[in-house]
């Protein structure tokens, strides 16, 4: 399974009010327009002998019309439903309600695991008790995109929720993708090649595009005269830096082979590079399989 969790976190962060709109559309109906997010720390004590990661994915603080200031959004995201550890979880959420006791938070489980064909087999609830008494009873809000997920939100007007679209295997990849970045360039939106860039980056992350699938992409959305010149400038940019890129990773891979960095800095380095879209997807992929065969020596 590709690692999703970085395009996650960044789109995300970067679409803050379409990420609101889409996981909890209720507190705009409540409370009005956001008129300000802001992205909540999320860093915390990691007792994980093993190092994984200490990081919360998205916690988002919002204020709203209404002056509502006291609500934190936490997403927190799995691109397998089989890893999906609700104990963890809810440590993740406790710690938020310590850190921050004047705000609620609602806790979001974001499921991106293309495999399951239906939100029923997720179970989105904490519950246990000792000799009949309740001890913990946590309900998450769960998205799972599934077919269903895409029947029912509006992705048409929703950056989020036009890049979460192409998750579902139904049809090609290639014409999901298409799909929704037409989608997106319908929108009214002031669009830059940066960011043009980096949700092509997260569509085929979360599509789990090949290298060969990311070719036909390029050249259908060449070839179509209904997207914007810039996408065509990224690809021509992308050509141009692609020695570049092949450079700066053969240096990391250098500097881990020498032992002068740690592997697991030099896969989040890897995947930092690949979710902002300073290497393609390609090369990410030949240095990740570099460095675990490395590990296996």
């Amino acid at each position: 399974m590709p690692n999703q969790d970085p395009h996650a976190k960044q789109l995300l962060i970067n679409y803050p009010h379409d990420t609101v709109a889409l996981f909890a559309p209720e507190l705009l109906e409540l409370h009005g327009e956001v008129v300000a997010i802001e992205e909540v720390s999320t860093e915390i004590f990691n007792p994980d002998p093993e190092g994984r990661s200490g990081f919360l994915d998205v916690a988002l603080r919002c204020t709203f019309a209404d002056g509502s200031e006291r609500i934190i959004l936490l997403v927190e995201h799995w691109s397998s439903a089989r890893a999906i550890n609700l104990r963890r979880a809810a440590r993740y959420l406790t710690e938020l309600l310590c850190r921050h006791p004047s705000c609620q938070v609602l806790p979001v489980l974001l499921v991106t695991d293309a495999r399951v064909t239906s939100a029923a087999e997720i179970d989105s609830r904490l519950n246990y008790t000792i000799a009949d008494q309740p001890v913990v009873d946590i309900h998450f809000r769960l998205h799972c995109i599934d077919e269903a997920w895409r029947q029912r939100v509006d992705y048409q007007r929703n950056v989020v929720a036009a890049v979460l679209w192409v998750v579902p295997r139904r049809g090609s990849a290639v014409d999901r993708c298409l799909q929704a970045m037409a989608t997106i360039c319908a929108m009214e939106r002031a669009w830059d090649k940066g960011s043009l860039g980096a949700l092509l980056a997260h569509m085929e992350q979360f599509a789990i595009i090949n290298a060969e699938q990311a070719t036909q992409l390029r050249r259908r959305i060449q070839g179509d005269h209904t997207m914007p010149s810039m996408l065509v400038e990224i690809f021509k940019a992308e050509g141009k830096a692609e020695g570049k890129a092949e450079g700066e990773v053969h240096a990391l891979l250098t500097l881990v082979a020498d032992g002068d960095l740690d592997r697991d800095k030099a896969l989040a380095r890897l995947s930092r590079w690949c979710a902002e879209g300073e290497i393609p997807q390609a090369l990410h992929d030949r240095a990740l399989a570099q460095l675990q065969a490395s590990a296996q020596d």
